[in-house]
């Protein structure tokens, strides 16, 4: 069932993350954060952020931005042209189960 996929991938242990020469490289070489764009002060410890799920490194970015660019805790779903037939089962039920 694809509920119990998405569970499975989003839930998972974190990947290990996979970083290249270049990309050590990149980041020795980072003056600023790339996730607030705002430059490292002198002494300020910067961090490498990844993915979570593939692993793949990201940039440098400041340990607090880091921290708070976290994995979501729900799946975004977007409806598109719900003026079909089985529309009303999806909204008359939208907020109904628990999870």
């Amino acid at each position: 069932m694809l509920e119990k996929e998405i569970d499975r991938v989003w839930s998972s242990e974190v990947k290990e993350m996979i970083l290249t020469e270049e990309e050590k490289t990149n980041f020795e070489k980072a003056r600023e954060c790339w996730i607030c764009k705002n430059p490292f002060e002198d002494g300020e410890k910067k961090v490498r952020d990844h993915c979570h799920y593939s692993g793949k490194f990201r940039g440098a970015t400041h340990n607090k931005c880091n921290l708070l660019f976290r994995k979501p805790k729900h799946v975004p779903v977007i409806f598109h042209k719900l003026s079909g037939y089985d529309s009303h089962h999806f909204i008359k039920n939208l907020g109904k189960t628990q999870g």
